[in-house]
């Protein structure tokens, strides 16, 4: 068996830049059914707000990327400057899988558990891309598995859910080492 990439690849760009020629990591691999006025074909993406790493989407607007992030009870978008996308690796090049996972599922502290979140951690923050259900519409957002908590910027706020409203309403992107492959 050859050797496979086994991280994550981020790719710089900013917003309102040119749509990239990338694949990129769809919100649950299709278009979603999502909040009115928001765009249902939404991609994970990174961005740091004093440092905190901040899940949120982007979108392909008339050939630019357009971008949504929420932190701190507010919601940004349109010119958010500098983030980073999560790149959906070629099939041979990469020794794992992606898939969306149920919160409970994913957040399960069983050290053998095969699906892992996929996340970023620093000192400010640990935080994984998410699929939020508000009144039974889909939006890509953020997810802090640890303290049972997600939030999506949509309608000119921070949308959160919290413990078991998060817990119920929220899948998480895991990815799973293929047969033969481990993480580090």
């Amino acid at each position: 068996m050859g050797s496979r990439i086994m991280l994550d690849e981020w790719m710089d760009i900013r917003a309102g830049d040119p749509w990239p020629d990338r694949a990129l990591v769809k919100a649950l691999d299709k278009t979603l059914d999502t909040v009115a006025g928001e765009n249902p074909d939404q991609y994970v993406a990174l961005w740091y707000q004093a440092g905190e790493p901040v899940m949120g989407r982007v979108w392909n607007e008339d050939g630019k990327v357009a971008a949504n992030f929420c932190w701190h009870n507010n919601e940004y978008k349109g010119d958010v400057g500098s983030i980073q996308l999560l790149v959906h690796r070629a099939e041979f090049v990469r020794g794992y899988d992606y898939c969306w996972i149920p919160f409970p599922e994913a957040a399960s502290f069983d050290k053998d558990k095969e699906w892992i979140p996929v996340h970023i951690a620093n000192s400010k923050g640990d935080i994984s891309p998410g699929v939020l259900t508000f009144d039974g519409k889909q939006i890509l957002g953020k997810v802090d598995v640890k303290n049972e908590k997600a939030a999506a910027g949509f309608g000119g706020k921070e949308n959160v859910l919290e413990g078991p409203a998060c817990a119920t309403n929220t899948v998480v992107l895991c990815r799973k080492a293929r047969l033969g492959y481990k993480f580090d």
